[in-house]
């Protein structure tokens, strides 16, 4: 199946944690949103930044320094972070524009399926905010299983 990179699933966390101080008007700083998400800070500052050069988060630096969300999390998209940590995600190298080395490109019918499963991915990255996600994240509680991964996935059959 599609996998999610770890830079993209480190940016959405930060993103729900910066989401969950919104309402207290605070710059959070990365090593505590590293902390609580059990993200290197290195790593996690990267994304930090290819976050900040995308408008979804400000900066600041210096004492009392961190970080927000740039906009209202109802108005950020998990695309608009996807785009900012990756480029468009495409399930197929056949479906990437710059890339035309499939000996049957354009002539093969998995292709057409490859671009129903990128359709049907990015229409729920466009229709899923940080708000949502952050909303999720409220109700589950620590330590509980919410909801097993089997479970998540015999909900597809």
């Amino acid at each position: 199946m599609l996998k999610i990179s770890q830079k993209l699933e480190y940016a959405m966390r930060a993103m729900i944690e910066l989401a969950q101080h919104r309402d207290d008007d605070v710059l959070v700083p990365a090593r505590e949103i590293a902390t609580r998400q059990q993200i290197p800070v290195r790593f996690l500052e990267q994304q930090l930044g290819a976050l900040s050069k995308a408008d979804l988060v400000e900066s600041f630096r210096g004492a009392g320094g961190g970080c927000r969300l740039a906009r209202a999390p109802e108005d950020i998209t998990m695309a608009d972070i996807a785009d900012a940590i990756e480029g468009q995600i495409f399930p197929m190298f056949c479906l990437e524009p710059s890339d035309h080395t499939c000996f049957q490109d354009s002539r093969c019918g998995l292709q057409g399926f490859w671009a129903d499963v990128a359709r049907a991915v990015q229409d729920v990255f466009r229709r899923t905010t940080v708000a949502d996600l952050a909303a999720r994240h409220r109700t589950s509680t620590p330590g509980q299983t919410v909801i097993s991964p089997e479970q998540l996935l015999s909900r597809l059959n």
